[in-house]
């Protein structure tokens, strides 16, 4: 074999060094783009982490303020039939009455026609001493049935003095009518 002189050395090892670095320069740039993948899909799964942690969260707190608002008017959905809600109302309101010291003179009520938001409505007419009318006005929203008290009237009741006699209109809401529409995306 024949021996390289020094100018056929320096070219080899100058063309060894050119395709080193541009074997190394393709190389980093693959290992550089790959890296970078990984880095993209890296933040792109934190973004969607992060979404789904507040998705939950949100959940987490409409879940509380459900839940609070059963308890505050003790209504369990679950238990509540759309066949029978009105007279459970007229007969929640009736004890709630009662249980004030309320004399009930009459109850009237009425079902509505399905395609509307209210199942039915109830006239109420009962008598009494004034704080056993407001005792009952302050109960009538933990009746555990979902009611819009709709009209009020007091007057005087000729009974005696401090006695008030109370008419109440008060319409049996339908949950399953007043559901939240859903806005379509766009």
């Amino acid at each position: 074999m024949k021996s390289l002189t020094p100018s056929e050395r320096r070219t080899l090892r100058l063309g060894s060094i050119g395709l080193s670095l541009y074997l190394l320069a393709f190389v980093g740039l693959k290992w550089f783009q790959a890296v970078d993948s990984v880095r993209r899909d890296h933040a792109r799964l934190r973004e969607r982490a992060t979404a789904l942690r507040s998705d939950v969260d949100r959940y987490q707190l409409r879940t509380e303020r459900l839940t609070r608002l059963m308890d505050r008017l003790q209504i369990d959905p679950g238990t509540l039939r759309t066949n029978t809600v009105v007279g459970e109302a007229s007969a929640a309101l009736q004890r709630v009455a009662q249980s004030q010291g309320l004399q009930v003179s009459s109850v009237r009520e009425s079902v509505n026609r399905s395609g509307e938001r209210e199942l039915g409505s109830i006239q109420f007419d009962a008598g009494g001493p004034t704080q056993a009318v407001l005792g009952f006005l302050a109960r009538i929203q933990s009746l555990g049935v979902p009611v819009l008290v709709d009209s009020v009237q007091c007057t005087a009741n000729p009974r005696g003095p401090g006695q008030l006699k109370l008419l109440l209109n008060v319409v049996v809401l339908d949950f399953d009518q007043w559901k939240p529409r859903e806005v379509p995306r766009a």
